[in-house]
């Protein structure tokens, strides 16, 4: 049986993820040369900046969050499954019709439909298929599919790392997104466990309540049962306390040890610290 790994060990394979992950994106970067824009006549240093950072912050959730998730979780003892979450290739009319009528009610805002009276109701819309098997499934399209799925003592846990700044329309989506990945789930394996949750890995608020501040304060997704902000996320992952300030501390750590500078300064400015 795996035993969790130690606080020391957690923070090793942040400050790892981390580094791997920056090096690796610059690297890429390195011979991409960028669309030309009429500022880089006034300001190109500054332009390749804002560049190759605001494609960092793009790409951070499989650049780095997801990576990082995954070296917690085989740390902790998980089973880390690496096959896509197929769907249906012809959604049976039976589950469409349950996912609509769900999300319709989860839209207003004086739904009485919970998380799990939702999930339970799109799981008991699949159990016919437990007789008669859909026997054809496909990828799902590009940005609806699960980011991390891992596996531990029988259940099945979905995740998708999103911007810790998203909009209305965004909220609307991710309980689109639940809801799909369950009735996907659950028409392959109706007699299956699974868990699926949107993850915010930091919050940006920092002091301030995550729910209380973001847009429309997260509706109609359902804190805890449907999304997981920061620590709720990394201590699942790790099975430690405060994992999140173990990440944070790394960031600084890396920051403050210099090992990145050389080739952040080759990116950014074309020359090496010599």
């Amino acid at each position: 049986m795996n035993s969790m790994p130690s606080r020391e060990e957690v923070k090793a394979i942040a400050e790892r993820t981390v580094i791997s992950s920056v090096t690796n994106f610059i690297i890429k970067r390195k011979n991409k040369k960028p669309n030309f824009q009429i500022l880089d006549l006034i300001i190109p240093t500054e332009r390749k900046i804002r560049s190759v950072v605001g494609g960092m912050e793009t790409s951070l959730g499989t650049t780095l969050w997801e990576p990082l998730a995954i070296e917690l979780a085989k740390a902790n003892g998980f089973n880390i499954v690496k096959q896509k979450l197929e769907a249906p290739k012809n959604m049976p009319a039976n589950i469409q019709g349950t996912l609509q009528s769900l999300l319709e009610e989860r839209y207003k805002s004086t739904s009485i439909y919970d998380a799990q009276y939702c999930h339970a109701r799109i799981k008991e819309a699949c159990q016919v298929y437990l007789n008669s098997p859909i026997t054809e499934f496909i990828k799902p399209k590009s940005g609806e599919g699960v980011d991390i799925w891992l596996e531990k003592g029988g259940t099945n846990y979905f995740f998708d790392t999103k911007t810790v700044k998203p909009s209305l329309k965004d909220y609307k989506n991710f309980i689109n997104q639940l809801f799909n990945w369950y009735a996907s789930f659950y028409s392959r394996f109706p007699n299956q466990i699974a868990e699926a949750r949107i993850v915010f890995p930091y919050n940006p608020y920092t002091r301030d309540d995550f729910w209380s501040k973001t847009t429309g304060k997260g509706k109609p997704l359902q804190k805890s049962e449907e999304a997981w902000v920061e620590n709720e996320f990394w201590d699942f992952c790790s099975g430690l306390e405060n994992t999140y300030e173990l990440i944070y501390e790394a960031f600084v750590d890396i920051s403050k040890s210099g090992i990145l500078e050389e080739i952040i300064q080759e990116i950014f400015y074309g020359h090496s610290l010599e």
